[in-house]
């Protein structure tokens, strides 16, 4: 990308060729929402804007500017201009940008100049980019039709849109989330803000539409409103709840082993079981981690006590319990698989079922997921 300033007409080259990106907002505004692909080396940080922000309220425009200027010298602006610097010395073809495309953009600009640096910003900045991510969310909401892969709880839809990822436009929409959609799938890292998972999707839909899969309509996974904390935009989760369905159709005792290989074996709990040399060290943090799971699948167990009843809710905890006594006494993690089918029995099918009979959904196809996969890829692209 050349150092021609970067405009509206430009973002979507922007955005596709994944370009890194320098934000020099502060700290508090990258925390709410940043542009994808972006860090931030801010040239103000949250202090300093606020002190900067006051006397533009209290003193005008140019008594701002001017202690902007008095704030970022000498020392402290040879380093961040020396942050600037090193990431582009890493990255060539990174690009600036403030909230509107501003000062402070500008600024930075300017100084990396006279360093002999020069490098583009988004004119408009984050605010410009931010409309126009959230217009690529509902144009494609409006004119690109989806399937919905759906199916009651553990009948492997994530791990089925892993692997006709590779030949199927594909939107993962837990992957965006950074949770597994339910009250048990909290990952251990964190959500991203709301912002910053609607800029995400907004980029994987340009990428849909850049790599030209014809007519094909592109997969995604049948999702709630709300995954984890995080809201689907309206016009998209709309469209989902619109779109015809392939349902996977697997035995309760498929869909058992799924949720305990994807809850148990993938975690602390399951690597205990491994072979794996360890120290005594490294068991005893294994054991405490495998503990935490634990704690946290009670939690969440907690968290759904009205919906599944009192009487219920005693009984899975009573099995979760004895899962976790197992593991400490005897080393065994097998017993989950109780807990497990209880929970698929008594909750998760009932809700999900439910759900499907309210929104009346159309299936193009019914079957195992292997036959799904085998439907995809007999589709005309």
């Amino acid at each position: 990308m050349s150092n021609t300033n970067i405009r509206l007409e430009n973002l979507k080259d922007l955005f596709l060729s994944e370009t890194p990106l320098i934000d020099v907002r502060a700290p508090v505004e990258f925390k709410q929402g940043s542009l994808p692909g972006a860090v931030n080396f801010p040239i103000l940080n949250d202090e300093e804007r606020a002190l900067i922000g006051t006397t533009y309220k209290q003193d005008g425009q140019e008594a701002a500017v001017k202690l902007g200027y008095q704030l970022i010298s000498g020392s402290v602006k040879e380093e961040r201009v020396q942050s600037w610097k090193s990431f582009i010395a890493r990255y060539p073809s990174a690009v600036l940008y403030c909230f509107r495309g501003g000062k402070r953009s500008q600024i930075t600009q300017q100084w990396l100049k006279e360093a002999g640096i020069e490098r583009p910003l988004i004119v408009g900045g984050y605010k410009v980019s931010r409309h126009f991510l959230l217009d690529q969310i509902e144009r494609f909401s409006k004119t690109r039709e989806m399937l919905v892969v759906s199916g009651p709880t553990g009948s492997g839809k994530t791990q089925f849109l892993k692997e006709v990822a590779a030949f199927y436009p594909t939107i993962d929409l837990e992957a965006l989330a950074q949770h597994r959609g339910s009250a048990f799938g909290s990952l251990d890292e964190n959500q991203p803000s709301q912002i910053d998972f609607e800029n995400r999707l907004a980029v994987t839909l340009l990428k849909i539409e850049d790599k030209g899969f014809g007519n094909l309509r592109p997969i995604v996974e049948d999702e709630s409103r709300l995954i984890g904390r995080i809201y689907q935009p309206t016009p998209f989760f709309e469209h989902l709840r619109s779109s015809q369905v392939i349902w996977l159709d697997e035995p309760l005792e498929v869909r058992v082993e799924n949720i305990f290989k994807d809850y148990i074996l993938s975690t602390s709990i399951g690597l205990i079981q491994n072979q794996i040399p360890r120290c005594a060290e490294e068991d005893v943090i294994l054991r405490s981690q495998a503990l935490k799971v634990f704690e946290k699948y009670k939690s969440s167990l907690r968290s759904i006590s009205r919906k599944l009843g009192g009487l219920r809710t005693q009984e899975v905890m009573a099995d979760l319990e004895n899962s976790q006594s197992d593991f400490l006494n005897k080393n065994e993690i097998a017993s989950n698989k109780i807990w497990i089918e209880k929970l698929l029995k008594y909750y998760y099918d009932p809700l999900y079922l439910s759900s499907l009979e309210r929104r009346q959904v159309s299936a193009c196809f019914k079957g195992s997921s292997s036959s799904a996969v085998d439907f995809l890829k007999n589709l005309k692209p």
